[in-house]
């Protein structure tokens, strides 16, 4: 169990997370965004690449579930999408990464200062 002070500092992370970057979007919505915007930024060093398929795998979720996260990550500009090979040999697939952009920089610092507070 985390001690009190760190739940609360988690807390205050999340919150400031939710209604800064996602604050048109349902709760739900919004803890699904900061969950895949979480894994993807976790995922994306990986060999492997990121892709929804991958993700699905992962969540639980089908493919078009991840989707229709991801369509709105891109659309803010959290989340890139880069064409790659599938794997599969059915075309192509979308490999996901944090973008550069003002908002997944704020995001992906916070995710690293809650990591780090943890660790201590």
């Amino acid at each position: 169990m985390q001690p009190k002070s760190s739940r609360k500092s988690l807390r205050m992370l999340v919150e400031r997370i939710l209604e800064k970057v996602f604050p048109d979007e349902t709760g739900a919505a919004r803890l699904q965004q900061v969950g895949l915007f979480t894994l993807i930024y976790l995922l994306q060093d990986d060999k492997e690449p990121v892709t929804a398929s991958r993700l699905s795998a992962m969540t639980g979720q089908t493919v078009t579930q991840i989707g229709n996260q991801l369509q709105k990550l891109v659309s803010i500009n959290l989340v890139e999408r880069a064409k790659i090979l599938n794997k599969q040999g059915r075309g192509y697939a979308w490999h996901l990464s944090i973008s550069g952009s003002p908002k997944s920089r704020r995001l992906a610092k916070a995710i690293e200062k809650a990591g780090a507070k943890k660790k201590r």
